[in-house]
Formats: structure tokens, sequence, C-alpha cells
């Protein structure tokens, strides 16, 4: 009787970690492609930026089972080509958890409260501070990537502009974000 309980249990356990294995390939597939909406507070807390007229748009490429790489950009949606951040991402699920990674900033985000589907993504991102960054994103297959990737006028441009901001010779901002950038590494 000993045995097969042990038995029992060992499966049950096999069981969990194999349909959690399932579950972060099933999560990782749905996050594949971009998303747009509104983050809370992150405006405020990362850029000092004071509205409703913010959006980010981001963008997994899935390039493994669990995680790939991708793209995000925050913009004024009044001047979206003229006052906007860009960054690459590094993202993955591990266990549920959905973990973000700005190596331009060397800034992660952890999202484990979330609801995921084909159509929508919300939740709430931790970032280690005490704050709940709420979020909810859409399901936007249309986003124009052009202006920020080097597409078009605006992206081949070289950064040099008192609204401009680079990292490594790649302009990633400009307008209200190039200015927070500029001013904290004057500060630095």
């Amino acid at each position: 009787m000993k045995k097969i309980f042990t038995f029992l249990a060992l499966s049950v356990i096999a069981l969990t970690t194999f349909t959690s294995c399932d579950r972060d390939a099933y999560e990782a597939n749905t996050l594949n492609g971009q998303w747009s909406g509104y983050i809370s507070a992150y405006y405020v807390d990362r850029w000092g930026l004071v509205g409703s007229d913010y959006r980010t748009t981001i963008n997994f490429a899935q390039r493994d089972t669990y995680g790939g790489t991708g793209y995000e950009v925050d913009y004024d949606l009044n001047d979206p080509y003229g006052s906007y951040y860009y960054s690459p991402i590094e993202w993955e699920v591990n266990r549920g958890v959905i973990r973000i990674y700005y190596p331009y900033d060397d800034y992660y985000v952890e999202i484990y409260d979330y609801q995921l589907n084909s159509s929508y993504f919300r939740g709430f991102m931790y970032d280690g501070t005490r704050r709940d960054i709420e979020f909810s994103l859409a399901y936007d297959g249309n986003f124009n990537w052009d202006p920020y990737r080097g597409g078009s006028y605006w992206g081949r441009r070289a950064a040099g502009a008192d609204d401009d901001a680079a990292v490594n010779g790649e302009r990633v901002a400009r307008g209200a974000f190039a200015k927070v950038l500029n001013a904290q590494s004057a500060a630095e």
C-alpha cells in the first residue's frame, strides 16, 4: 500500500510539473505578437509624465518554446512620432511568471497576476517597487513599427537634436521622453 501511495504521489507531482511546462508554452505562444494599451503609474514613475495621453505597444517575438525577444515603444498619442521611447526586450515565461528584461535600461519587470487570451492581456507588473503597476493591452496586428525602427525619415535621422536621446549611437527617444533621459544622463 505504501508503494502504491508513493507511486501515486510521484505521478501527481510529475503531472503537475509537465502541466506547468505546457501552460508556460501556451502562454508564450499566446503572447507572440503585438499588444497595445495603457500601463498605469508607469508613465509617472518612469518618465514623470502625467495624463492619459500615453500608450505602450509591445512586440513579443517568440524565439523558443518559452520566450523570445521583441521591442516596446511608449508614446504620446497626440505626437506618436515626435514623443516616444523605444527599447528592445527579452522575455520568458517560467512557472506562470512572465519576465521582461529591458537591456538598454538594465531593468526587469515580472508579471504574476494576469489574464491573457488571443484578444487581451491585462494584469499587474512588478518592478521591485512596492507599487502595483496595472496594465491593459489589446492584441494589435496593425501597429506600424517603421517610424521607430528605421523604416522612415524619423527612424533614419541621426540622434543629436536637443529633443533626441541615443543609446550606443541609436536614437531611442524623442520629445518629452528624450528630455527625461537627457536630464538623467546629465545628472549622472
